[in-house]
């Protein structure tokens, strides 16, 4: 027993103590080997004041975890002052409380995860640790200019703390890179061909040497092609990457950002003998804790002997614990760990982030520091009222520390590695059962909002925080508080041991608690610091699978996609005065690029070796004048952006046409039947060079063909677009005809049927097929089919006979000619020279190469003709027709084939009248003023005054005429006034 001075003393410290003591900080008085205790931990403190007495830092005012102070020396006095601590426990919870809540708004964790993926430039910046895998910016620790116009530019870009175990991926301006070959350790690397970012010209813009932080590599081969960078430049123990970038305005606007995605720091782990394994990638909690306390150079440097082995073996294989994170998916492990320690972070401060991840405890107990992973468990004691000495302190869940809804932030790869959130219960939680759904809960709390937000630095599974969500909200729920002082029996407990708890008057029963922590009595009793635990808490329950959002895609203002696409056409340009010049129009697809500034448009010949700028402008279509008919012209287009940054060229080529090509075939072609005449118009063709159009007409109505067609107007001048001809049951055919002379490469046909087109009567017809008897003049008639000879000339064919009509009448004369081009040079079995040297069409071009046509003479005596003249269907005036066929060839090697030649003379009915005409009492003779071709023609007679028995006889009908006799009743001949109409051919 202390006597009343102790007492005095003690009383007087105490004030001395809480008077002088900073704020979360507390003050002892220590032996020295607990002061080595805290001093491992980064709890020394300077001394106070004038006191003399040494600080030590509230760990629980940095990580708000648990720290107990006691003492427990056995065969020794206890210090007089103050009871002292030998088990101390930093764990990821702290008494019942939560992980520390971040304010809302930027975090110091947005910030530190933003600039890891930036690039900074220093000497003195620190280093991270990476433990996993990450994507990471880096610090440029050495920037160099080198080559003719600094046209190369190096950097050695420090990642983080060595030896790290691979880089799987390096992006260049937000760009991943493709390179020719892996990336490996101390090897120089080039950008593969298939890369249409940095491969440019044929040539890679980048080349990389990675090295990944052994203590022993050596300095960077494309780094000491620099004389400043010497062979003592090893940057030991760091991973960095040795960059050598080729400067292309197109690529690069100014120094390149550069992230790469690290797999992280080796690590030795542990066999199930506790037998350290060759260091190694790991993503296991347990093991990257165990690097992190015992590493000298950035860790704790503990020694090994410090460390209970046994609990960080035991720990890792519940963090290799396989669940399945949704439906259908594979198994993942129940705690990973892929981070970024902020080496400028206290050591006791990435210490909880490691924790955190994993649910972990650190306790330090009988000089050893043990991991414990609060996860499902039974107890290892049960404490009764026996075991209770006094009273209780039983806490429940106040709102500050009671959510219904979590939301949990980590680093998600699948978003570029940047913060993303999860939350529990998810925001569609239909799926739960009622009471764990959020309105639920809600309602059972008031109607308040209780919302908890934490951060976890480790964690990059979005079903890993998800579920650290939904135990958090559990456990915020279900955590009653419990603390006791129990009997000496319980120092066998540690921090995190799960204890069962009877006692009646809380109505207890082997209600399970684990300890949080733990405090060492002067009256050798043992605190417990107490919270509820709930096996079914721990349980991983299958998520619901995470939707695949799109990233958002900025387009980058450094890389500028090229024009859709470049067509070219040419056309004849008309000037007021008449010019017409050849043109050639520039068509530019419009680039998806939102940065194009304009587009500039290069030409030049195909034999030219040099393109000529011909424009720059925001316009998709440009004109080049004065081009040369039949010359290839080679055009390309790029864009440029407002950065100056050029894309890559689209090209086209064009062989020039202009005034040699066809003029456009004739639309909109139509026929207006009125009174026997056909009424014929079209749309006028856009064609500068137009010089008129041609008509044809066929018999067939369907079938109907140009060659096979006669001509029925040889032209229409421009600018008509009509014309009246005679209307006939057949095909009309039109063709426009350019100043060259080309014609439209296909006829524009309009049939017609109408039965009414007047009431033509054939008077003969005259086939020259298939025998063509007829004057040959250099023709050759051969299995039925007419040839030129030579075909240097023309030939003609004079029908075999002159047609006579028996008088000079007005006919109409029509013709049907079937005819073909041949060219033996195009026949595959007789081409000579080499078949992709051949030009024009692939089926040929004989049709526009030959022609045949019809001509007419006409006599009234058949002695004296008239001279041979183009034949039109039309209505001739004469007794006598002669006809003969015309062949030509316009380029020497192909001629036209005759199959068929006929020509039709029609004469159409006409009507002859007269009236009031008196018979006298005698026979009258009606002459025609127009003889008739034939005597077969009706007459209709119409008596005036006509007596009851009257009538009328006609007879003697001929070509000239008809005689008409008028009777009465009794048959005597009688004068009448009469009217005729007489309808015939």
């Amino acid at each position: 027993m202390y006597n009343w001075l102790d007492k005095l003393l003690i009383k007087i410290a105490k004030k001395i103590l809480n008077r002088y003591a900073p704020k979360d900080e507390f003050i002892a008085y220590i032996n020295k080997k607990e002061e080595e205790y805290l001093k491992k931990i980064g709890g020394y403190g300077k001394p106070i004041n004038d006191t003399g007495i040494k600080s030590f830092f509230n760990i629980g005012g940095f990580i708000r975890s648990a720290v107990s102070v006691a003492t427990k020396v056995f065969g020794k006095k206890i210090n007089p002052f103050v009871a002292l601590a030998i088990t101390l426990a930093i764990s990821w919870l702290f008494r019942p409380k939560t992980p520390e809540q971040p304010d809302f708004g930027v975090t110091d964790f947005d910030n530190f995860e933003k600039g890891l993926l930036v690039n900074k430039q220093s000497n003195d910046a620190n280093v991270p640790v990476i433990y996993g895998e990450r994507l990471v910016g880096g610090t440029r620790v050495f920037v160099e200019t080198s080559g003719t116009d600094n046209v190369y530019l190096y950097i050695a870009l420090v990642l983080s703390e060595g030896e790290i175990n691979d880089i799987t991926e390096i992006k260049v301006d937000d760009k991943a890179v493709t390179w020719a070959s892996d990336l490996a350790n101390n090897t120089v690397v080039e950008v593969g061909s298939g890369d249409s970012n940095f491969f440019k010209n044929s040539e890679s813009l980048i080349r990389v040497e990675p090295h990944y932080g052994t203590d022993g590599q050596s300095a960077s081969s494309l780094l000491s092609t620099l004389s400043s960078w010497g062979s003592n430049h090893k940057l030991s123990g760091i991973a960095y990457l040795a960059i050598r970038f080729k400067w292309n305005q197109d690529v690069f606007a100014g120094v390149p950002k550069v992230q790469a995605k690290v797999q992280g720091k080796k690590v030795v782990t542990l066999a199930s003998n506790l037998s350290e394994q060759t260091a190694s990638f790991s993503t296991n909690p347990a093991f990257c804790l165990l690097d992190y306390l015992r590493n000298t150079r950035y860790g704790k440097g503990l020694a090994t002997s410090e460390i209970d082995l046994q609990s960080f073996y035991d720990a890792s294989q519940v963090c290799v614990t396989q669940v399945t994170p949704y439906s259908g998916g594979s198994a993942i492990n129940i705690f990973d760990t892929n981070t970024a320690i902020d080496t400028s972070a206290s050591i006791i401060s990435n210490v909880r982030e490691f924790l955190k991840g994993c649910r972990g405890y650190l306790p330090y107990s009988a000089g050893k520091y043990q991991l414990i992973i609060e996860t499902t468990g039974s107890a290892s004691i049960t404490l009764t009222e026996d075991n209770i000495v006094g009273g209780y302190n039983l806490v429940s869940p106040d709102k500050n520390s009671k959510f219904n809804r979590v939301i949990v932030s980590f680093v998600n790869p699948d978003r570029n590695f940047q913060i993303d959130e999860v939350q529990f219960p998810p925001i569609d939680d239909s799926g739960l059962p009622s009471a764990d759904r959020h309105a639920t809960m809600k309602t059972a709390d008031g109607g308040f909002l209780l919302e908890g937000r934490f951060d976890f630095k480790t964690i990059t599974s979005p079903y890993q925080a998800e579920e650290m969500a939904e135990i958090i909200l559990r456990r915020s729920r279900d955590a009653l508080s419990l603390s006791i002082n129990v009997a000496f029996n319980s120092y066998d407990l540690a921090i995190g041991d799960i204890v069962n708890i009877t006692h009646s008057s809380l109505g207890f029963s082997a209600k399970p608690f684990r300890v949080l922590s733990m405090t060492f009595n002067e009256d050798f009793t043992v605190g417990l610091g107490l919270v509820e635990h709930q096996d079914a808490h721990y349980t991983f329950a299958t998520k619901t699978q995470a939707t695949a959002v799109p990233s958002t895609t900025l387009p980058n203002p450094f890389v500028v996609q090229p024009p859709a696409s470049v067509t070219l056409t040419d056309q004849l340009i008309a000037y007021n005065d008449g010019t017409v010049i050849v043109a050639l129009d520039v068509a530019i697809g419009v680039s998806p690029d939102s940065f194009v500034d304009y587009y500039q448009v290069e030409y030049k010949l195909s034999t030219e070796s040099d393109y000529k700028i011909h424009s720059q402008g925001s316009g998709l279509f440009q004109r080049v004048l004065n081009v040369i008919d039949q010359k290839v012209y080679d055009v390309r287009v790029k864009a440029v952006s407002s950065f100056g940054t050029s894309s890559t060229y689209v090209t086209a080529q064009r062989t020039i046409v202009g005034s040699i090509l066809p003029p456009s075939d004739v639309t909109d072609f139509s026929c207006n039947i009125i009174n026997g005449e056909a009424h014929l118009s079209w749309e006028q063709i856009s064609d500068l060079d137009l010089a008129f159009y041609q008509i044809r007409y066929s018999t067939l109505t369907t079938g109907a063909t140009w060659q096979n067609s006669v001509s029925l107007v040889e032209k229409v001048s421009r600018p008509a677009t009509s014309i009246v001809v005679p209307a006939r049951v057949g095909s009309y055919c039109i063709k426009a005809v350019d100043k060259l002379g080309n014609f439209s490469l296909n006829e524009t046909i309009i049939a017609t049927n109408v039965t009414s087109i007047g009431n033509f009567n054939n008077i003969t017809t005259q086939s020259e097929n298939p025998n063509f008897t007829g004057t040959k003049t250099n023709l050759t008639l051969d299995s039925n089919l007419l040839r030129l000879t030579d075909l240097g000339s023309n030939g003609t064919y004079d029908f075999a006979s002159v047609i006579d009509i028996g008088a000079v009448h007005t006919s109409r004369i029509t013709a049907t000619l079937a005819q073909f081009a041949e060219n033996p040079s195009e026949l595959f079995d007789s081409a000579t020279g080499l078949f992709d040297a051949k030009t024009g069409s692939f089926d040929g071009d004989s049709p526009s190469n030959s022609n045949a046509h019809l001509e007419i003479a006409v006599s009234n005596d058949n002695s004296t003709f008239t001279a041979f003249k183009n034949f039109v269907i039309g209505d001739y005036t004469a007794r006598y027709l002669k006809f003969r066929l015309v062949l030509i060839s316009r380029d020497g090697v192909t001629t036209p084939v005759i199959s068929q030649a006929t020509v039709t003379v029609d004469m159409e009915d006409r009507i002859q009248s007269g009236n009031d005409i008196s018979s006298g009492a005698t026979t009258k003779t009606v002459a025609f003023t127009n003889p008739f071709k034939t005597a077969n023609y009706a007459v209709g007679i119409t008596g005036q005054g006509m007596a009851t028995g009257d009538f009328f006889l006609v007879e003697s009908k001929t070509i000239n005429g008809f005689n008409v006799t008028f009777k009465n009743a009794s048959n005597t001949v009688i004068s009448r006034t009469f009217d005729f109409i007489a309808k015939g051919f």
